[in-house]
């Protein structure tokens, strides 16, 4: 069971979060929408502590924390993120290595695996994205959808109890879309807990065990996904939706 309670986060005068609490259990998937500036991915990176809570508790995987303001000791801190793996927008590969490369670097600076475990490891999960013949290719050399899934990968190697997705298709072209979104579902479906912000409704619909909406640093909404998209009766909840239907029908 991953909680937490009472999140507090404010950038100098800006307050970000405003009490924010979150409850997911092991094995399910969690989705948050909500339009720019609700304080969506800031949620998000307060599970790894990429953003540390001004207030509040954080408890992840056998290890609690609490937040007043005070600087958490750096072990505390390490101690949490390795309980995680993060998917950021921009895939953050090292340009200087390959996708195998990528994959194990991890496992050997932070889990100290032997280069051979590691490169073991590397080429089962670039199977698992459907990248095994790109092991030795440079990211400069992948497309855009092929670099999010050596992040995938990436994430995945450090066996983390929870994965994190930042809007994991927003700098794709809309044809690679579908490739990464493919993966996550697969992951879903095997059972790995996830927390994901994105603004593909229909992709939320389909792999989301709760959805939650933000605006203005606080959930506004929380439930299924039939019950926050098909059955809301929120007015910003419904305002922000309305701006997908728009959007589709200006496609047409």
């Amino acid at each position: 069971m991953i909680r937490l309670s009472g999140l507090h986060k404010s950038f100098g005068p800006l307050q970000v979060l405003k009490g924010v609490d979150v409850t997911l259990e092991e094995g399910k998937v969690l989705v948050i929408i909500g339009p720019s500036g609700s304080g969506k991915t800031t949620l998000l990176r307060c599970f790894n502590l990429l953003e540390v809570p001004d207030k509040g508790d954080i408890s992840l995987g056998g290890i609690s924390l609490s937040f007043d303001g005070k600087k958490l000791p750096k072990k505390d801190v390490l101690a949490l993120r390795q309980k995680t793996g993060m998917v950021f927008q921009s895939y953050n590969l090292f340009p200087h290595m390959t996708a195998l490369g990528n994959v194990m670097e991890g496992q050997v600076t932070v889990q100290k695996l032997s280069k051979e475990e590691a490169r073991k490891r590397a080429l089962e999960l670039l199977v698992k994205v459907g990248l095994a013949d790109k092991a030795d290719s440079y990211p400069h050399q992948l497309s855009g959808g092929q670099q999010q899934r050596v992040a995938i990968a990436r994430a995945m190697a450090t066996e983390p109890e929870l994965l994190l997705f930042d809007e994991p298709t927003s700098a794709l072209d809309p044809e690679l879309v579908g490739e990464v979104l493919k993966v996550i579902r697969e992951l879903a479906s095997e059972g790995m807990t996830m927390v994901i912000v994105t603004h593909e409704m229909k992709f939320a619909a389909d792999v989301a065990d709760t959805l939650i909406m933000m605006d203005g640093g606080v959930i506004t909404e929380q439930g299924t996904p039939d019950q926050v998209l098909n059955h809301s009766s929120n007015p910003r909840t419904l305002q922000f939706l309305n701006r997908f239907v728009d959007d589709e029908r200006s496609t047409v």
